[in-house]
């Protein structure tokens, strides 16, 4: 099974596809989403695709820069920046929240368990210590502080389950939260 990460202006998506016999694939998005069936075949050496997704015929024209996607449906463009899933990859931009001046919302960039709470509130830490751990697909991941200040709120507990977005941790911030390159 393969694991994507799609991104455009309305979040992030993780999308699961697994290969089947000949050209056909199934398609969900996310870890409970329903199984769809699809075939995409291009037409000639063009940008045409001729998607069926559930047995229904779809033409999508598909313009590729590296990992960005423009889709056209129709009238209808859609642009998407795509990538292999890796929690590495949800960058801590996408997984923090500006809430107020200062403060900081720490989320879940993937659905899994919390296996260990490393920090209380009151507490101080620096950019880039641990958090947390959350376990995802069988492998431990270190949710890290995007910057260093104090701890206002711990959201979750050692045995929770959480969603992807879901706020683990609430900080007041010394600094902005660091981006990834």
């Amino acid at each position: 099974m393969e694991r994507y990460l799609v991104r455009n202006g309305d979040g992030d998506a993780v999308y699961e596809v697994e290969r089947g016999s000949n050209s056909e694939l199934r398609v969900r998005r996310g870890e409970s989403g329903e199984w769809e069936t699809a075939e995409l075949e291009r037409v000639g050496d063009s940008g045409l695709f001729l998607l069926l997704l559930n047995h229904r015929p779809h033409e999508l024209y598909i313009e590729r820069r590296g990992r960005l996607a423009r889709v056209t449906i129709g009238r209808h463009n859609f642009e998407y920046e795509v990538e292999r899933w890796s929690p590495l990859r949800v960058s801590r931009r996408r997984a923090t929240k500006p809430t107020q001046r200062g403060v900081v919302e720490v989320t879940a960039p993937m659905t899994g368990s919390i296996v260990d709470v490393f920090v209380s509130p009151g507490e101080t830490v620096a950019a880039g210590a641990v958090l947390l751990l959350i376990e995802s697909m069988k492998m431990n991941n270190e949710i890290r502080a995007p910057a260093s200040g104090e701890i206002l709120e711990v959201a979750v507990a050692a045995g929770a389950r959480v969603q992807a977005g879901t706020v683990l941790v609430r900080l007041h911030v010394r600094e902005e939260p660091a981006e990834e390159d």
